[in-house]
């Protein structure tokens, strides 16, 4: 009896940690290599004024053309770690996560996804 009353509450924290996992997953994306390009002046988001778009990180490969190349920028807002100044252009491998919109949203005309920086790291 002992033995449930120990492992039942070991059971039900590992299954509600698992599942906060997931969740937490869920909007996260991870940026191999890509130009990280901290902005000189921020601006505030078109639709969300209290977002301040701070830094962008462009993927080749991937939506909008730009001299032929297929370019996808991913706007940053939040705090941008020391060692990334106003101007720098680095290139780099990222893990961002989703903060605005999350998930299925009508699409606006000029609507711009934001995500912060979870982790990142300079490359050559």
């Amino acid at each position: 009896m002992k033995k449930i009353r120990f492992i039942f509450p070991v059971i039900m924290t590992l299954t509600a940690l698992v599942l906060s996992g997931c969740e937490e997953d869920e909007y996260v994306q991870n940026i191999e290599k890509g130009k990280f390009v901290v902005l000189e002046e921020p601006y505030q988001h078109p639709y969300a004024s209290d977002i301040t778009i701070k830094a962008v990180i462009l993927v080749e490969g991937e939506s909008l053309p730009h001299r032929g190349i297929m370019i996808t920028p991913y706007c940053i807002s939040g705090h941008i770690p020391s060692g990334y100044n106003a101007g720098d252009t680095t290139t780099v491998r990222a893990k961002i996560k989703e903060i605005y919109p999350k998930g299925a949203t009508f699409a606006i005309a000029g609507n711009v996804t934001v995500y912060k920086l979870k982790d990142i790291e300079r490359i050559k």
